[in-house]
């Protein structure tokens, strides 16, 4: 819908007293759903005043009769949109994060708990790019997933989404609003091609760790409360009193510390595009990783937590809601 812009402030106000904010779930109760005839609609209705007026110029009665059978169904499809929207239940679950320039995903869980199917149903948010409509089964669920542009790193909210429907003719248009309360993480755009990082490996472990894994067999050790059965010495345990584990090592690997002031760029975007970039590379390599930003300090890892900790670093800093320093 195009508002003016000297009318959208008085909309927008209007909109957030109608449709206040539902938190993370919304339920369609009959004073939310608005209902009007398509432009397919409004010709079919033209058409039957026109066969109305002919019946009553020549009095046919079986222009009466068709006049009113397509007034009848116009009416009939009018209703059967308006229940199809009608005790619809919408959650919101948590989206993935992704990078700028990508598309954030919000899924959005429909069900109904009453006896009527929903058809060619179609969920839309502002700047979000349309989606295929859906039906949800009585007492079934169905996910769809609302796409809005990542054009900026930080926290990005859901806009307000609109669900509606045209079944079941397509002469009319049923639709609601829902203000939801779901945010995605954007990161930053890692760089597309950085250059190598060059830093020294972190003096404080002398550039190599030893820690425990799963990887190579380093021994037996007593067994402790908790330990996995299936790394139970169970033939050497039989030779003695007590249980023993056979513990692992992982191959010693390079540590690096990616730190702010290693980035010579001026633009503060441009250096957490770079340390994003170096820290997608250390993750891919196997790579032990630490990140110092100002205000914040990561200790040395490794995997997907470590990974999205390190990002997700990137992707509020300069924020409020950025991690403190550790």
């Amino acid at each position: 819908m195009l508002i003016p812009p000297r009318l959208l402030p008085t909309w927008q106000r209007w909109m957030a007293r109608r449709h206040p904010n539902a938190g993370t779930e919304f339920v369609l109760r009959q004073n939310r759903i608005y209902v009007l005839p398509s432009g397919f609609g409004f010709a079919y209705g033209a058409t039957a005043i026109l066969v109305l007026v002919g019946a009553i110029n020549y009095q046919l009665s079986l222009a009466y009769l068709f006049a009113f059978l397509m007034l009848g169904l116009g009416h009939s499809g009018l209703i059967q949109a308006f229940r199809n929207l009608l005790g619809l239940k919408i959650q919101v679950e948590a989206p993935r994060a992704v990078f700028v320039g990508q598309t954030a995903w919000f899924p959005l869980r429909l069900s109904v708990s009453n006896k009527l199917d929903r058809h060619a149903l179609v969920l839309t948010a502002h700047r979000s790019l349309p989606g295929n409509p859906v039906g949800v089964a009585v007492g079934g669920e169905e996910v769809i997933g609302v796409g809005v542009p990542a054009q900026h790193r930080g926290w990005l909210s859901l806009p307000r989404v609109t669900l509606e429907t045209a079944y079941p003719s397509g002469w009319c248009r049923a639709w609601s609003y829902a203000s939801l309360e779901a945010r995605c993480l954007v990161y930053p755009h890692p760089e597309t091609d950085p250059p190598p990082w060059t830093g020294a490996p972190d003096n404080n472990e002398q550039g190599q760790i030893n820690s425990k894994g799963d990887d190579e067999y380093a021994g037996l050790r007593p067994y402790v409360a908790g330990d996995t059965p299936r790394h139970i010495a169970w033939k050497q345990s039989a030779r003695q009193e007590n249980l023993a584990v056979r513990t692992f090592e992982t191959p010693w690997t390079i540590t690096r510390h990616f730190k702010w002031d290693q980035v010579a760029l001026n633009n503060a975007e441009a250096r957490l595009s770079r340390l994003a970039a170096w820290i997608l590379q250390a993750e891919a390599a196997g790579e032990r990783y630490a990140l110092t930003l100002p205000g914040a300090d990561i200790e040395a890892g490794h995997g997907p937590l470590h990974e999205a900790r390190c990002l997700t670093a990137l992707a509020l800093f300069g924020h409020d809601d950025a991690e403190p320093a550790r």
